[in-house]
């Protein structure tokens, strides 16, 4: 990791403004319940509990959801459950109902391998991986490392990353470590003038909501995951040639994380991407296009 002072922190603050506050005004966010024959549970990965929930019959489907978020996010956005395929989303550790290590050595790698140990640990010899930003970032990864037990990668909101979004994960780190939980962060990250009317605070908490973001969850565990992340996203060209799986690319078209997705398609000659007009990192996933372009890939 990088130390704060070689950082650009202008330039990251930018980033991050335009990843956490650039939501439109009055967006209309539909959850789906999920149904009775949803099993939830909790699988121990080395002494941390990992909260789950696994659903239907048909292909395995594993979800992994963003930074600060939960597995919450795929109901919300129409894709728990999802007709003809067995779906498995679950809180990534230091998220949501899973325990929240506050060391980061007890993320990096750690976070590809609870994905494993969950497959094995439910039966499933291989699955279609769906990953939103940190989720894509993790899906890559494991897809990189086994390539015996992946059927499908969707990156979306995340691609091929490099330095500048290593450093961006060391400033949110540092950042956290100084307040005591995600809507502390939120505050500090937001420009000075702001001053959001009733009605655009609500329409904000309503679009966390459906990434399954709580701004009242702990900041110290977020710092540690957000400090091992660039062990994670550090997967050159070469690397991710070596997946041979099919694979879809995501993106809002105001995201900052467009040309990291777009970027997929060069470095895996047979990967696709699909971009969705105005939206950005935050509501691309709620709107429609997002479960429609992800239920025709994974039914192709």
């Amino acid at each position: 990791m990088h130390a704060l002072t070689q950082h650009n922190p202008t330039s990251i603050l930018r980033r991050l403004r335009k990843l956490v506050f650039a939501a439109p005004l009055g967006l209309a966010v539909a959850f789906s319940p999920l149904t009775a024959l949803a099993e939830t549970g909790i699988h121990n990965a080395d002494g941390v509990d990992i909260h789950f929930v696994d659903e239907g019959t048909g292909e395995a489907v594993i979800y992994l959801h963003g930074f600060a978020g939960s597995s919450d996010m795929w109901s919300a956005v129409g894709l728990l459950p999802l007709d003809e395929f067995r779906t498995v989303a679950f809180d990534a550790r230091g998220h949501g109902r899973s325990d929240k290590p506050e060391d980061a050595g007890d993320y990096g790698a750690r976070l590809v391998e609870d994905v494993i140990g969950l497959m094995d640990a439910r039966g499933i010899e291989q699955a279609h991986i769906v990953g939103y930003s940190m989720g894509a970032e993790t899906a890559l990864a494991l897809a990189a490392d086994h390539h015996d037990r992946v059927l499908s990668v969707v990156a979306a909101g995340s691609g091929l990353s490099g330095e500048p979004e290593a450093q961006a994960y060391g400033f949110i780190a540092g950042a956290l470590a100084e307040v005591d939980t995600f809507g502390g962060f939120m505050a500090s990250m937001a420009p000075p003038d702001q001053d959001l009317p009733p009605e655009a605070q609500a329409a904000m908490l309503d679009l966390l909501s459906a990434h399954g973001i709580d701004p009242g969850q702990p900041a110290a565990s977020l710092a540690a995951v957000a400090a091992s992340l660039p062990g994670i996203i550090s997967l050159d060209a070469e690397v991710l040639g070596t997946i041979a799986v099919p694979v879809l690319g995501i993106a809002g078209e105001d995201d900052p994380e467009r040309g990291n997705v777009e970027a997929l398609v060069d470095a895996l000659p047979g990967a696709t991407v699909t971009i969705i007009a105005g939206t950005d990192h935050l509501t691309a996933p709620v709107a429609p296009e997002f479960a429609q372009a992800v239920t025709a890939f994974l039914k192709d």
